[in-house]
């Protein structure tokens, strides 16, 4: 397995006492130089990211990682734990333990921070950041078979758009992934899921408000259409929906702090931009509707946000 500079941000407890250091790692802990993961192993507080957007994000990768640390071959992760890895985006929190598949002879027991599946044989496997993991169409029909539509659509709608440093995953191959699975729990729930996803949703946000206006039965906007006038491009909006001329609009944190999406620009700029821009779209006659995460993770609360926008 591939050796990877990681290794250094975390510290195990039992090497430390075999180096006779445990009055230094208890003074470490003590001085806040030195973070606990998980029991037994410590993390270097200098490698945690200083993006607050991303801590729990931040966490969970170390828990995976700790949980490789202290095991004496590789493990397989799968379900959340190779989403992760894989750098799909979650709905909510990331479970307490990690998810690894083995074999039903391997033997092994759940635990405080492992949680086993068994099965009958290996499933298909890729190593990535010196971690073993399912692969990522193994990945995406686990977590849509196991975890909430929303969930699902979220991490399927990521995998599907592909990013710089994750190539995209076909829908065909992820239903060819599902037959492998007969007849077991969450299929058909799963293919709803990957029928439904699509990687022109732009973010989790897009991808849970999609999901919760399928859920109330909602026409089907149109993703990522362009909007120009005289003075040229307006902006391409997250939802369009043509028969009553409104437009809706995602509103993260992150398209305020997150410097991918800032590029140096001070949050009073953006929100003066985004004024202009909501001006422009008006004048070419549409009503414009915005929403944040709470809204998105409320169905009643998007129900009457669209309502009271004209949405019929």
């Amino acid at each position: 397995m591939t050796y990877n500079n990681w290794h250094n941000h975390f510290v195990l407890a039992a090497r430390e006492r075999e180096l006779g250091r445990t009055a230094e790692l208890a003074a470490e802990v003590r001085s806040g130089a030195l973070v606990r993961v998980t029991r037994g192993v410590y993390r270097r507080a200098s490698t945690i990211t200083s993006d607050p957007q991303r801590l729990a994000d931040d966490a969970y990768l170390a828990k995976v990682r700790a949980a490789q640390l202290l095991a004496l071959e590789p493990l397989v992760f799968s379900g959340l734990a190779a989403a992760r890895v894989w750098d799909l985006p979650i709905v909510g929190s990331w479970p307490d333990r990690v998810s690894v598949s083995v074999a039903r002879e391997a033997g092994g027991r759940s635990n405080s921070h492992l949680a086993r599946s068994y099965i009958g044989y290996p499933p298909p496997s890729v190593e990535r950041d010196g971690l073993v993991i399912t692969s990522l169409a193994r990945t995406v029909a686990d977590v849509a078979r196991t975890e909430s539509f929303v969930r699902a659509v979220a991490m399927v709608d990521a995998a599907l758009r592909g990013s710089k440093h994750r190539k995209p995953v076909s829908k065909d191959t992820v239903f060819r992934v599902l037959e492998g699975f007969s007849s077991a729990p969450g299929v058909l729930k799963a293919a709803g899921a990957v029928h439904f996803g699509d990687a022109a949703s732009g973010s989790p946000g897009e991808s849970c408000s999609r999901a919760g206006i399928r859920q109330l039965g909602f026409p089907a906007p149109v993703l990522q259409q362009p909007f120009s006038d005289r003075a040229g491009l307006i902006g391409i909006v997250d939802f369009w929906w043509p028969h009553c001329k409104l437009v809706g609009e995602f509103d993260g944190r992150g398209k305020y702090l997150r410097e991918e999406f800032t590029q140096g620009r001070p949050t009073a700029e953006i929100v003066v931009d985004e004024k202009v821009r909501e001006d422009r779209l008006r004048a070419l006659g549409f009503s414009v509707t915005r929403w944040d995460w709470p809204v998105a993770l409320s169905l009643p609360l998007l129900e009457a946000k669209l309502r009271d926008a004209g949405l019929r």
